[in-house]
């Protein structure tokens, strides 16, 4: 119900004669706010909840400021100068949780008053003109507000002040555009000519179009539109390239300087081939232009790598005139490089081995290149290793972006610091033109074998009880663990410390029949 009658509210408002246009709504709980057109509700505060009719306490504020605080409750409004109108449509404590803690709402609109909104679009047919040329612009006006814009008048004005004029029209009904013939289907804008005039030195001219209305209160808005375009003072400098250009070719790039001026002027020319390309000669000179005449410059660039709309930088010209110094620039070509173009890696690993072992080599050919091209290799194995396993031969045709790899593995028989030699890689493109592209060398250590000290023996001797007839750490688990050289592991019950004592004596006798036997063979040796 109270729903209803906001909605009729909302209609007899807008039948009051007030044209409401943007509006704003929601539901608002403690601290939250709408905001529209400069205009921000929010709700500041809520009657208790015992309290009948419920209300909400709403602050309006401008631009930061407050302006209005009511106290509404459902179906309620108020407004200020017909300018903005705020509506609570209903206020309502919802529950929140099942215990009955309840929470305080309103569901509010905001509207602010119907205006009259003109855009403004500039136009310019070209961002350049020389002196003389006739300068050509199109303007726009269309009125994108809900009611009419009255009184309506368009400036043009550009700054250095060239040209202005002035431009009325009684008004414009929503949506209307500002047509100059209306006897046309097609609509006509306003069409702005003027000659460009003649200047020392360039110069960037700004193009200002303001739209000044009024509202049905009378009240005035503006909007505004604009563009800028370069008046050529006396020199004018061009730059040309050809639009694309092979990889392993040459391309001229040509420069040409017209002094328009009555005098003759002294002109340091200066250019770049950029990060992309290499020129043949040093790019600057000191020329000297009669009135009305032209000079060219000409060199030869290469290209760096393969790519398309590659941007040559802009050549400079500086001049003075009366003792004022001018700047001139011209225009960046654009050149797409065509053809492949192969990045070579070689890598190994390990690059330190161990004396008969083996080493792994990866040889990758990548195309980063435009063009499809076919690849080739040959490997070389160096001396001081031979081929285990793996090819040493790559042919391949590469599409842009693809990758081609040879792997091989290398026996090191012998110890030293070594080299693996660089990789030639050669690479055709479509007209048969070959290129070669040559890898890193890789330094390569095969160490020595370490070898066994005989002095050193892993063997873990016998364990027996000590002389003081303590137990020595291997025998506190009650039993003795010996390790036998050929490395069997004996274990037994620890009976007493005699077989200990019996083994170390087996040993005593064994030395002493043996020490027997040489003298033996000494003695026959010698008799």
């Amino acid at each position: 119900m109270m729903r209803f009658l906001a909605i009729l509210l909302l209609a007899s408002t807008i039948g009051s004669g007030v044209e409401w246009g943007d509006r704003a709504e929601g539901e608002l709980r403690w601290g939250e706010a709408l905001s529209i057109g400069g205009y921000s509700l929010e709700a500041a505060d809520f009657t208790p909840e015992e309290v009948t009719p419920r209300m909400v306490m709403l602050e309006l504020s401008r631009g930061g400021e407050l302006i209005a605080t009511r106290a509404l409750g459902s179906g309620e409004s108020f407004s200020l100068d017909d300018e903005v109108m705020v509506v609570a449509q209903e206020v309502w404590m919802r529950d929140r949780l099942v215990d009955g803690l309840v929470e305080p709402r309103a569901r509010v609109v905001l509207l602010v008053r119907a205006a009259p909104e003109i855009r403004v679009l500039v136009i310019s047919e070209e961002d350049s003109f020389e002196a003389g040329e006739v300068v050509k612009l199109k303007v726009e006006v269309e009125n994108v507000g809900l009611v009419e814009a009255e009184d309506v008048v368009v400036e043009v004005t550009t700054d250095p002040p060239i040209f202005s004029s002035i431009y009325r029209r009684s008004g414009l009904l929503p949506g209307e555009i500002w047509d100059e013939d209306r006897q046309t289907v097609e609509v006509d804008p306003i069409k702005v000519r003027f000659a460009a005039p003649s200047m020392d030195g360039p110069q960037d001219v700004s193009v200002k179009v303001r739209a000044r209305y009024l509202d049905g209160r009378g009240v005035a808005h503006e909007s505004w539109g604009g563009t800028s375009f370069r008046i050529f003072g006396l020199l004018k400098l061009n730059k040309y390239a050809d639009e694309a250009m092979k990889l392993k070719d040459e391309s001229i790039v040509r420069l040409s300087v017209s002094n328009r001026g009555e005098r003759p002027l002294v002109v340091d020319l200066s250019d770049s081939a950029g990060r992309d390309f290499d020129a043949d000669s040093p790019l600057k000179w000191k020329i000297s232009i009669p009135p009305g005449d032209m000079e060219s410059k000409s060199y030869t660039i290469r290209a760096r790598k393969p790519g398309e709309g590659q941007a040559l930088p802009p050549a400079e010209a500086t001049y003075s005139i009366d003792g004022v110094t001018y700047r001139v620039t011209s225009r960046s070509p654009v050149v797409d490089v065509i053809g492949p173009l192969v990045v070579v890696e070689k890598k190994a690993a390990p690059t330190t081995v161990q004396k008969g072992g083996d080493l792994t080599v990866t040889l990758t050919a990548t195309n980063v290149g435009n063009r499809r091209t076919m690849v080739s290799a040959e490997e070389t194995v160096p001396a001081w290793g031979s081929l285990a396993s793996g090819e040493k031969d790559l042919s391949r045709l590469l599409l842009p972006g693809e990758t081609a790899a040879l792997i091989y593995t290398i026996s090191c028989p012998i110890a030293g610091r070594f080299e693996i030699p660089p990789t030639s890689v050669c690479y055709r493109d479509e007209d048969g033109t070959a290129c070669t592209v040559e890898s890193p060398r890789i330094r390569i250590v095969v160490e020595e074998e370490e070898e066994a000290d005989p002095n050193t023996t892993t063997d873990t001797p016998v364990l027996a009880p000590s002389s003081t007839g303590g137990s020595s750490p291997a025998e506190e688990g009650g039993a003795i663990i010996a390790k036998r050289s050929d490395g069997d592991v004996d274990g037994g019950e620890r009976r007493d410390g005699q077989e200990g004592q019996a083994s170390g004596g087996g040993s005593s006798l064994w030395a002493l029949a043996a020490l027997i036997l040489m003298i033996f063979i000494a003695l026959d040796r010698y008799l």
